[in-house]
């Protein structure tokens, strides 16, 4: 397991592109990384990856380690009780293909390197699309 230290190094590139608002650097860093999520169902045959509500937006639940989405799921332990917990890893490709766009990420909860990015930052792609809110194309 890495150690408390080499966790946040490893996050200060994130971290900074938050700070920095910088859209591009976020989706790279991202892309980059492997994340461990959780599942909780009684549904054998599917994998949905946790979600919490936040005051502002809901967030995708992801780990940088499998040990940090343990420590979680044990943190939880009494909210969850009888749920079925599935730990499945997926790249950061693959976890932000089916991020919907009122969605955030909310990384390594109930830890001290817990990181929220807020929706808007993770919509780099997105921002060029040509749909309004129905749906409508709207190019011209």
């Amino acid at each position: 397991m890495q150690s408390d230290e080499e966790m946040g190094s490893r996050l200060d590139g994130l971290i900074e592109a938050i700070e920095a608002k910088d859209k591009e650097a976020i989706m790279s860093w991202i892309r980059g990384e492997q994340f461990t999520l959780v599942s909780l169902s009684n549904d054998e045959d599917s994998l949905s990856a946790m979600i919490l509500e936040t005051e502002e937006f809901p967030a995708l639940v992801a780990f940088l380690t499998s040990e940090h989405a343990e420590d979680f799921v044990d943190s939880i332990a009494d909210e969850i009780e009888g749920e079925e917990v599935d730990l499945f890893e997926v790249s950061g490709e693959d976890l932000l293909g089916p991020l919907a766009k009122e969605f955030g990420l909310l990384i390594n909860p109930e830890s001290d390197d817990a990181v929220m990015i807020e929706p808007a930052l993770l919509q780099h792609e997105r921002d060029d699309d040509d749909e309004d809110e129905d749906g409508e194309d709207t190019e011209e």
